[in-house]
């Protein structure tokens, strides 16, 4: 098999791996104590359980399992708000994966992006103020950036590789990334908030991917 053969054969699978992990099975997202059912602490979840993929929370322990969307397209890749009171998920209900917004019960849900490719795996900053996703748009996977309603949205990465995954520091200075680099291997990159200062953190053969914050 040539070189280029190799390369596109290793893009692809990775990328295949990456689209079911985030858009299909992404199965827990962050704990956060919430108002629902009763004050306790909640995971969201994707399941396939009712024959698509939907998005789920329940109590630490299991029990409580609630349903939060209802229909027949793909719901995944939940994540809560810094305060527990919203969740961002990506969902092909309108024809391709855009990001949305809900409350912690299920109610009010929002489209926030609207683009003929795909926008997925959206992740809040610690304050709670932007929303940052990666986006097909641009003929490649980018790192963008947008308020919770869904404006302002910005990209942050301009590159000829594809620029994956983004989950927030801390103190919402910096964000973390995956990039699939030339050769088809992908390695962990850091940058500031506004896309400045872009460093890579890994540098090896395996693939390095779905960075996620402590918080």
């Amino acid at each position: 098999m040539t070189k280029i053969a190799t390369f596109i054969v290793k893009g692809f699978l990775f990328f295949f791996a990456i689209t079911l992990l985030e858009a299909f099975y992404n199965p827990v997202q962050t704990l956060h104590a919430t108002e629902i059912g009763k004050d306790a602490a909640l995971i969201a979840f994707a399941s396939y359980r009712d024959g698509n993929f939907e998005i789920y929370v329940m109590n630490i322990d299991g029990s409580e399992q609630i349903r939060l969307t209802n229909n027949s397209s793909t719901d995944g890749a939940p994540a809560w708000s810094p305060d527990g009171k919203r969740i961002a998920f990506h969902s092909t209900r309108d024809g391709n994966l855009e990001i949305y917004s809900m409350n912690s019960d299920g109610s009010r849900q929002i489209r926030l992006t609207n683009s003929s490719a795909e926008d997925m795996k959206p992740t809040w900053s610690p304050d709670g103020s932007w929303i940052a996703f990666h986006s097909y748009r641009d003929g490649n996977y980018e790192i963008y950036l947008m308020k919770t309603d869904g404006s302002a949205q910005t990209r942050l990465t301009n590159n000829s590789v594809d620029d994956f995954w983004p989950t927030s520091s801390p103190n919402g200075k910096q964000i973390a990334f995956g990039v699939l680099m030339g050769d088809g291997n992908a390695e962990i990159y850091v940058m500031n908030a506004d896309g400045s200062m872009r460093t890579r953190l890994t540098n090896n053969s395996a693939v390095d991917s779905a960075p996620s914050r402590r918080p």
